[in-house]
């Protein structure tokens, strides 16, 4: 089994860097999730935390910056119905966070806003996977700042995506601060990433 792997990224695509192994005259194409590409650039070093998948087709390599998401996507993939390529598109679209966050307050409408998730995927991911998974540094912050609820539904009626406000606000909102700083906050965090 391969743990982790570090070494030069010689390349990159849609989903997947093509990186040269440190002192291995291999060069291993591993599926990656979006976060991770952009972590990434090509001659750069770079070090990934990896899951090997085998099927009939053969072993494929999954990617990830750092243990959290590595482990959120073993998860991910014990659940019937979400096989790897779902479980990385799942931690594209979605933070790890807001996996976690939309995962233990049975947040299926989260869950569903990525493609490839209907509505019994998203619930029998809430119905195994419900506190099986421990909250991230910032995931318990739904649950410490007064107002969370209602900031997430405001920004949502300004149009956000409900992952977006989730994201947002989990990157900026903090125990003690009003709806409308919270709100404030995470309308700067959007206008930073533009």
């Amino acid at each position: 089994m391969i743990s982790e792997i570090h070494g030069t990224v010689f390349g990159s695509g849609s989903d997947w860097l093509t990186i040269q192994p440190d002192g291995i005259g291999i060069v291993v194409q591993t599926y990656v999730t979006d976060r991770c590409l952009t972590e990434s650039s090509a001659r750069n070093e770079v070090r990934l935390f990896t899951h090997l998948h085998t099927t009939d087709d053969g072993p494929s390599l999954f990617g990830f910056i750092d243990k959290q998401e590595l482990v959120i996507f073993q998860n991910l993939i014990t659940v019937s119905g979400v096989g790897p390529r779902l479980a990385l598109r799942v931690l594209s679209e979605l933070a790890p966070d807001t996996t976690v966050r939309a995962i233990n307050s049975s947040d299926e409408k989260t869950l569903q806003s990525v493609s490839g998730i209907g509505a019994r995927t998203a619930a029998r991911l809430v119905v195994e996977l419900k506190g099986k998974m421990a909250p991230t540094e910032s995931e318990g912050t739904s649950d410490s700042v007064e107002g969370f609820e209602e900031a997430l539904e405001a920004l949502v009626s300004l149009g956000y995506s409900r992952t977006e406000a989730l994201d947002g606000l989990a990157a900026s909102a903090k125990p003690g601060m009003s709806v409308e700083s919270q709100i404030s906050e995470a309308l700067r965090q959007f206008a930073g990433r533009n």
